[in-house]
């Protein structure tokens, strides 16, 4: 059923969110390092550009990440498998240091610092290439560096306040 107000009125974050919890978004975990690696859920990633290769997520001001990530020169987004629900949890949680979070997950430094997560359908390795303040968002662009992906597999969901595969 449409909802159509008999006035037209607002676009308020409320409405926005209410029909955007019908798009479908795949499940990520940016990572970063420096003096407190952590990492952060985002349900923004998106490709920008395969000629040069960039990557491209949205962070919110408020985000216990925010600041960390944009004086970071590097980053890692592992996209989750299907059976990793509990992954995109524990890094939702703005209550948890980085410490905390890392040490319930299974994962290795890089060459430069950036924790990188064990198991993740695939994971791009990247540098940041550029930023622009998007109301209380910020937009990260990343430049790949390093690609790794299984070749099978499902990437999880994230619909309608639930976390899905591509079977469901």
């Amino acid at each position: 059923m449409t909802e159509r107000p008999d006035e037209p009125g607002p676009v308020t974050g409320t409405i926005i969110r209410r029909a955007m919890r019908r798009v479908p978004t795949p499940v990520t975990v940016v990572t970063i390092g420096g003096t407190e690696p952590r990492g952060i859920t985002i349900g923004s990633f998106v490709t920008v550009s395969l000629e040069p290769p960039l990557v491209s997520f949205n962070v919110q001001h408020s985000a216990r990440i925010h600041d960390s990530l944009l004086a970071a020169e590097r980053f890692a987004v592992h996209v989750l498998s299907s059976d990793q629900g509990s992954h995109s949890e524990l890094f939702a949680d703005p209550e948890l240091s980085g410490a905390e979070q890392l040490s319930q997950v299974m994962h290795r430094l890089d060459a430069s610092g950036v924790p990188v997560l064990d198991g993740v359908l695939s994971r791009f390795l990247c540098s940041v290439e550029g930023t622009q303040t998007a109301g209380d968002h910020t937009i990260v662009v990343g430049r790949v560096l390093e690609l790794e992906a299984r070749d099978s597999g499902d990437a999880l969901l994230y619909l309608n306040r639930a976390y899905r595969s591509l079977g469901d």
